[in-house]
């Protein structure tokens, strides 16, 4: 982050963000937590969405260092992927009070144009695939000896942080690490536990 004015500016809106979410937070609570007038404020952030960029993404790559070094601690590529399928389906969603939310709120609703995250998005999501490649450092080449698209299935994985972080806000909290497991396993071709009714199983004929 900047320093001086958009520092404290910054810092206030995070918490507040935290605190009570990106919609209720407005503008002019920000300007009163920063010690400033709001009219002051927009000399520095023309917009609560550019105010939110400026925190989320320090946020963001700050959890995403911490789970590739858990990720890099784990034995074996599977124990790695499902650690790399955990953090972003669980944790990262579920921390500082699911703050992940706030840009999933922010941007379903703004209107007309807004500052650009093509970049931002890109850059998250060459992060997921250098940890993917890490993870597939010991496994086994794919069907016919190919090796699995770590760009596509990192876009796609992360296509899921979406819909996770949605499902931590409505409180619907599943089995996140039952769904790593098995993402990893079918990624990896390796055996998975289903937790599906077995044939004749209580299922009448």
């Amino acid at each position: 982050m900047k320093h001086g004015k958009q520092e404290l500016i910054a810092q206030a809106a995070l918490t507040l963000f935290q605190q009570q979410g990106f919609t209720a937070t407005k503008m002019a609570q920000i300007a009163s937590a920063a010690d400033m007038t709001a009219a002051n404020l927009y000399v520095y952030f023309d917009s609560k969405l550019a105010i939110l960029y400026e925190v989320y993404r320090p946020w963001l790559r700050a959890q995403l260092a911490t789970l590739s070094v858990q990720v890099r601690a784990q034995d074996g590529a599977e124990q790695r992927l499902r650690r790399l399928l955990v953090g972003l389906w669980r944790d990262i969603p579920g921390a500082d009070a699911n703050f992940a939310n706030a840009l999933i709120d922010a941007l379903a609703q703004r209107h007309g144009r807004a500052e650009p995250s093509s970049a931002f998005l890109n850059e998250v999501e060459l992060a997921v695939g250098a940890m993917l490649r890490e993870c597939f450092d010991t496994a086994a080449a794919g069907p016919g000896g190919s090796r699995i698209d770590d760009a596509m299935l990192s876009r796609l994985i992360w296509m899921a942080f979406d819909g996770f972080v949605i499902d931590r806000r409505l409180g619907d909290v599943r089995d996140a690490e039952a769904v790593a497991s098995l993402i990893a396993a079918l990624v990896l071709d390796t055996p998975a536990i289903s937790r599906a009714p077995r044939a004749g199983a209580g299922v009448a004929a």
